[in-house]
């Protein structure tokens, strides 16, 4: 009993010392457009660790517009109105007939998956089952991307906050909230404001297109290349299944909801069938994000 005694006497000192090591003293401040700004000082450090937090994520999807959180973090790192391009209203108008463009091809596609359902084609890839409209579409798409390819400024946005003496830029998107972060020196806290504040009002969504497509390789790799890759995502919908069923039955929840992307179908995923975004303007539009 005294060894007891003894071991429990420890272990409460050890809590209450581990708790007083993880009070941390954060200054609050709240900014006149809402923002709610949190800093804790570090004196001596020449570098500030600074991010934002949107409350925002995959519970916010919905089927049809699954995996547009995760797209739309990817899309904030192509620059804005004067960040990324040499030209920004010729760039403009390129993304504009793109997303045109794009939608008629969606149209042909559509018109071979019902040629294909009718046993009239074998194969969707083969060009020789492509209609002339199709190919001239596909060839006036492929030069949209190359001019706007040569107005691209690749990366002007980490070259910026690089030449400044920042470092580890990143982001990252969960279920619900999406990060943005990066270390900057000290003295250029206020170029950190006013790049975060620029792509935050007046985002570009350049190489929208291609970058879709880096989101759903993402997925093959952390997902669908894993070996519980899928086993996880089916086990994790379980919980929802389960809530659906209580819901339909009339059995509380606990106060638990599905979000508006989840339901019967499982967790949304955050880098699946990112074709649901459409077109730039569409996710753009999506997204509330303004310029």
């Amino acid at each position: 009993m005294r060894v007891n005694a003894s071991l429990l006497f420890f272990l409460i000192v050890s809590l209450a010392s581990g708790l007083r090591a993880q009070q941390v003293s954060v200054q609050e401040y709240a900014l006149q457009n809402g923002m709610k700004l949190l800093m804790v000082p570090r004196k001596g450090d020449p570098n500030i660790a600074a991010g934002w937090v949107a409350r925002v994520g995959s519970v916010n999807e919905r089927p049809g517009i699954t995996g547009i959180s995760h797209l739309f973090e990817h899309m904030m790192f192509k620059g804005t109105h004067a960040i990324g391009t040499t030209d920004i209203n010729k760039d403009l108008e390129i993304m504009a007939r793109m997303d045109a463009v794009k939608a008629e091809l969606r149209k042909e596609e559509e018109e071979q998956n019902r040629r294909l359902r009718l046993g009239e084609i074998s194969d969707l890839t083969d060009p020789k089952n492509r209609s002339p409209r199709h190919q001239q579409l596909l060839d006036e798409f492929a030069g949209l991307e190359k001019q706007e390819k040569d107005l691209l400024v690749k990366n002007e946005f980490d070259k910026i906050y690089t030449a400044a003496g920042a470092s580890g830029m990143n982001a990252f998107t969960e279920r619900d909230l999406t990060v943005y972060f990066i270390n900057v020196p000290a003295n250029k806290i206020e170029l950190w404001f006013w790049m975060e504040s620029d792509r935050l009002l007046n985002p570009v969504f350049r190489e929208f297109y291609s970058e879709r497509d880096v989101v759903r390789e993402e997925r093959r790799l952390r997902t669908e290349s894993t070996p519980t890759g899928k086993f996880e995502e089916e086990f994790e919908s379980t919980f929802w299944r389960q809530l659906r069923a209580q819901q339909c039955l009339g059995v509380s929840g606990g106060g638990l909801r599905p979000g508006p992307g989840q339901g019967s179908r499982g967790p949304v995923l955050r880098a699946a069938q990112a074709q649901s975004a459409g077109t730039a303007a569409g996710a753009h539009a999506r997204s509330g994000a303004s310029g």
